[in-house]
């Protein structure tokens, strides 16, 4: 049986902190209020129509962190896409991002970019190249290429 919704305010107060700390991380301090806010009014939009109350600290994570990738394209910054450098935006479940990062950390940092994006951000391909500056083929491209010498760094 699916887990009832809890009172949405009841979210906020027990994710509200450490969300705050996930937009400072990823936005820096001066627009992390914003992109909190911008979040949580979506959220709350979402929230009537969910079906069940799973997972519902990392859907909330994954909106911040969208709003936060939307914020800093709309910014014309590209930190988190052309450093290479990890989102931390599920870097509370300590055995799936640190690993992950661990495991990419060979790659180039074009290829730590794209697979951050994909696999990370969960962005489509089209989105992925938006933020690459490329076509969505090419970013699929991309990704798949990553993906192989990842496999080869590991055999």
């Amino acid at each position: 049986m699916p887990e009832p919704l809890p009172p949405f305010w009841t979210l906020v107060e027990e994710h509200g902190a450490a969300l705050l700390d996930h937009a400072q991380r990823l936005v820096g301090p001066s627009d992390a209020a914003d992109v909190l806010g911008d979040a949580l009014l979506r959220a709350l939009r979402a929230y009537p129509g969910l079906a069940h109350g799973e997972h519902l600290r990392a859907w909330l994570y994954r909106i911040v962190t969208n709003v936060a990738l939307d914020q800093l394209a709309r910014d014309g910054r590209r930190e988190l896409t052309s450093s290479g450098a990890l989102p931390e935006a599920a870097a509370h479940d300590p055995g799936g991002v640190e690993a992950f990062t661990d495991l990419i950390a060979p790659l180039s940092d074009g290829a730590k970019a794209v697979l951050t994006l994909r696999y990370v951000a969960d962005l489509p391909y089209a989105e992925i190249a938006a933020r690459l500056g490329c076509s969505p083929p090419a970013a699929r491209q991309r990704a798949s290429t990553a993906i192989r010498s990842l496999r080869e760094t590991l055999t």
